[in-house]
């Protein structure tokens, strides 16, 4: 968990090549076509400038990096359309909307939170919503154009990027040179995140949006669950109510079986990505072998989730992953 201290002084960040390949840490790395790279890199450290002295936050110790720079024409576009695709009744073009937007990140501040109306119609939105994905208030300020860089120690700094290029080589031995004006964000993969989360059963329910862990996979993840709480799928009857394993047989006469796409109703569910094929989680999971991109949680629905209450609190070991923000 990130503090809410937050530096006051601009942050001048430069990349610091490395001598070699030797201990490299891998790194992903969105730029602003809207491509993605991971590999490792030769950039030894983050340096920043405050009040004349430069000093060197090791790569080791970074967690993310978001850029504040203005979005390209390419996310510009994007940004408008994603925009107006979220508060359309398409939700596959939805989730891949806010899917998309959190990635561009702080560029999306501004014309976002023009697009809200005054209205007490905020929860479950996704648009509004939408909003501390791309900046969490401990690391909001009035300047909206300054970068993001947070780090293990908790500290979210906010400050501009310089100009300089990365070096990243893919598993598959292929280089790659990326100047940082290029970059939209890079996040260090970390040996192991630790997380505890709340999965409502209202606004995660799988028919209105996942929780977004915060944190992307890669191939090698291991991922540890272990969850607990109650939740009710139609308030005051409680043949409708579950653990986090969800129900075991039909909550109602009408019902013939206690699933729903696949899993069990009111159970913890999880999919990598927007498309990923949902996965049961339960009170405990073990997950391997999961496709790499944003691990998402939700408790299991149909579309008549309006009568939802109740809560899974779920703690969250990850290992060979990236630490991209709070979950939200």
């Amino acid at each position: 968990m990130l503090n809410r201290w937050i530096s006051p002084f601009l942050l001048l960040v430069s990349l610091l090549p490395a001598t070699s390949w030797a201990a490299s840490e891998w790194v992903l790395v969105h730029t602003v076509d809207g491509s993605q790279i991971e590999g490792q890199t030769t950039l030894h450290g983050i340096g920043f400038e405050h009040d004349g002295k430069p000093s060197t936050v090791p790569l080791a110790q970074v967690l993310s990096v978001y850029n504040g720079a203005p979005a390209s024409a390419f996310e510009a576009e994007r940004i408008t359309k994603d925009i107006a695709a979220i508060q359309t009744g398409d939700r596959a073009a939805r989730d891949q909307a806010v899917e998309e937007l959190t990635f561009i990140g702080l560029p999306v501040m501004t014309p976002l939170l023009q697009a809200y109306k005054d209205t007490d119609q905020h929860e479950p939105r996704p648009l509004y919503r939408l909003f501390e994905r791309i900046i969490p208030s401990y690391a909001d300020g009035p300047d909206r154009t300054l970068s993001l860089l947070r780090t293990k120690t908790g500290e979210a700094l906010r400050g501009t990027l310089t100009e300089a290029t990365l070096e990243i080589r893919s598993a598959d031995g292929k280089q790659t040179s990326v100047p940082w004006s290029k970059i939209r964000s890079l996040a260090v993969r970390q040996a192991k995140v630790t997380r505890a989360m709340q999965v409502h059963s209202l606004r995660h329910s799988t028919q209105i949006e996942y929780l977004d862990t915060g944190v992307a996979l890669s191939t090698a993840s291991k991922v540890d669950i272990s969850t607990r709480g109650f939740v009710r799928l139609s308030w005051d009857t409680d043949s409708w109510a579950s653990d986090a394993n969800g129900l075991t047989k039909p909550g109602a006469p009408a019902y013939k079986t206690n699933l729903v796409d696949g899993q069990p109703f009111g159970a913890l569910v999880g999919r990598v990505g927007t498309t990923g094929e949902m996965f049961m989680v339960g009170k405990k999971a073990a997950l391997t072998g999961k496709p790499a991109g944003r691990l998402r949680l939700a408790v299991n629905d149909n579309a008549h989730w309006q009568n939802n209450v109740g809560t899974f609190y779920a703690s969250m070991t990850a290992t060979d992953v990236y630490d991209l923000g709070d979950a939200q």
